[in-house]
């Protein structure tokens, strides 16, 4: 085979593999937020207990509260922001994020929300020192929960992680830079309310959620 027909053919097989790729990403429905703009129309406000924002191409969560004592529903409602996101949960789904954290310590919490109606129904992943736990509200009573302990490594100033929420089958398995941080089972989740929450003095930059449904 002379050079000119190894170079067509080499531009035809490369030319195939971007088809073929974009075809499995279009028939899996991959979509992304970069946060530039607000259009899934995320929740954004300002009060006494903290502000949530788009700002800088990432939606940032600054969080005033330190109370000792709140009830999961307070801690969860007090800074935090939702969308209805493009997707379809029955189908299962690869949700990933990033989150970055100015120092990371005593009672700084944050997480993210799933399967959201309202404050009151949802379930909640949080992730409080080298824990992560899971709580799942109906009518702002907690009817299921789990913990996990697992190593997150700080930066000494900021913390950036990698989320990645896998859902398929009834299993739901949280990792946290590629570290399996919990894993459950017979969990449905049928709405496509989805979220982030802060508690404690911090602030939290989100960015790139990224959906394979």
């Amino acid at each position: 085979m002379n050079r000119y027909l190894k170079k067509k053919m080499t531009k035809k097989i490369l030319l195939f593999v971007a088809l073929a790729t974009a075809a499995v990403t279009a028939a899996f429905g991959q979509v992304k937020e970069t946060f530039d703009s607000n259009s899934w129309q995320w929740t954004e406000y300002s009060t006494q207990l903290g502000r949530a924002y788009i700002i800088d191409g990432v939606m940032r969560l600054e969080s005033k509260s330190d109370k000792d004592e709140t009830t999961l529903d307070e801690m969860v409602g007090s800074v935090a922001t939702h969308a209805f996101l493009p997707m379809d949960p029955a189908k299962g789904f690869d949700l990933k994020c990033t989150a970055t954290l100015e120092k990371f310590e005593g009672k700084k919490m944050f997480g993210i929300i799933l399967d959201y109606i309202d404050d009151m129904n949802c379930i909640v992943f949080m992730i409080k020192g080298d824990c992560a736990w899971l709580y799942k509200m109906k009518e702002g009573k907690i009817v299921g929960q789990q913990k996990n302990q697992f190593k997150l490594q700080k930066g000494k100033k900021n913390t950036a992680l990698d989320i990645q929420v896998v859902y398929m089958g009834g299993e739901l398995e949280f990792r946290v830079n590629d570290v399996q941080a919990l894993m459950c089972k017979y969990i449905p989740i049928t709405s496509n309310g989805f979220g982030f929450f802060a508690f404690g003095k911090c602030k939290v930059d989100f960015d790139d959620v990224e959906i394979l449904n």
